[in-house]
């Protein structure tokens, strides 16, 4: 099959390797074109930046131009999804789920909660949606008189790119020992929203003190493959398979109908599990799941697509993995006349 992954993040590198088979050809693309996820890629192209609607022509072409048979998704999912029947029509399936109602409930976190308070309230945390200044300073209030600090970030966000935590501790020396990171004061916080407009909300929650649990999961009839990670010290993290997490995910699959890998992301407070947002792509961290439970979640999307649903099992034992940085080279260039 020739495969194409548009503009994934760096560790796609990962999930790549393990999809292809024996004879797979696989295509790359994005806007940057030093990625490391070229060094995968049987074939790599640099993307244009395009408006959405033009960009799906542009994915269009592309299908056509190099005979793609599978198009992996990031970059313009939604659309993309919007758009399904048109890559049907051309021979070109989405590893990708394309129910336009459940991808447009998930996208925003909002939607996503009051979908999930119907049949698992006790996961979903206390948050506002903020659409205005009095918004943002009243939710703050509220958030802070039952937690030691708020956070926010927009109801529609991928990457964390929003996010934010108020952290009073940062405004004054004794910031100075504490990396600032995602860190914010409330005073700067509420002078940055004072200039902007909030026609894409936020929402804002308390800030979640416990573990981070990233739960990987791929739905089969006959069970579930279902990987929690949960984030230990450092690059360490522990998979292990807590009732809570596994059931809350078994739950959701069914209910949401999603066929093709998914991440559902958790956070502990005080002991307890609470919902921060789905995926519907392969995680960043996919890989290191694979790994412990040694089952292969994207080739098993792959033969799912192909028709095929091979008989599995997978490792349900805590395992502890962890990821090493290795060196590679992305690009070369000769400089004449050098002398060390």
């Amino acid at each position: 099959m020739r495969i194409w992954f548009n503009h994934w993040f760096s560790t796609a590198y990962h999930i790549i390797n393990l999809m292809k088979g024996e004879g797979d050809v696989i295509i790359g693309s994005s806007s940057n074109p030093h990625s490391v996820v070229g060094l995968a890629c049987d074939e790599w192209y640099t993307e244009p930046e395009l408006p959405e609607e033009e960009y799906v022509s542009f994915c269009l072409d592309l299908c056509r131009s190099h005979n793609v048979n599978v198009f992996v998704p990031r970059r313009g999912m939604g659309v993309i999804a919007e758009n399904a029947p048109l890559f049907d029509d051309i021979g070109v399936k989405l590893l990708m789920d394309t129910d336009p109602h459940m991808l447009d409930t998930l996208r925003n976190k909002e939607r996503a909660y009051k979908w999930f308070e119907g049949f698992a309230p006790e996961y979903v945390p206390l948050r506002f949606e903020v659409k205005s200044l009095e918004d943002f300073r009243n939710a703050y209030k509220a958030i802070t008189a039952e937690y030691e600090r708020a956070c926010f970030k927009f109801a529609a966000d991928e990457g964390a790119v929003s996010f934010r935590v108020i952290d009073n501790f940062m405004r004054d020396a004794g910031g100075l020992y504490k990396a600032p990171g995602m860190k914010i004061s409330y005073e700067n916080a509420e002078a940055i929203l004072s200039g902007y407009d909030f026609s894409k909300p936020l929402l804002m929650m308390p800030y979640l003190t416990g573990v981070e649990v990233s739960a990987d999961c791929f739905y089969r009839d006959g069970g579930s493959v279902i990987i929690p990670r949960y984030k230990s010290q450092g690059r360490i993290y522990t998979v292990k398979y807590e009732e809570e997490i596994v059931s809350f995910c078994e739950e959701f699959l069914k209910r949401s109908g999603l066929k093709m890998p998914c991440n559902v992301q958790f956070k502990y407070h005080e002991g307890k599990p609470y919902l921060l947002e789905v995926n519907t792509r392969m995680s960043g961290g996919v890989q290191l799941s694979c790994l412990a439970a040694e089952v292969n979640i994207p080739r098993l999307a792959l033969e799912r697509l192909a028709g095929n649903e091979p008989e599995i099992s997978f490792v349900r034992r805590e395992r502890r993995v962890s990821y090493i940085e290795s060196p590679v080279i992305v690009g070369e260039r000769e400089f004449a006349g050098v002398t060390i």
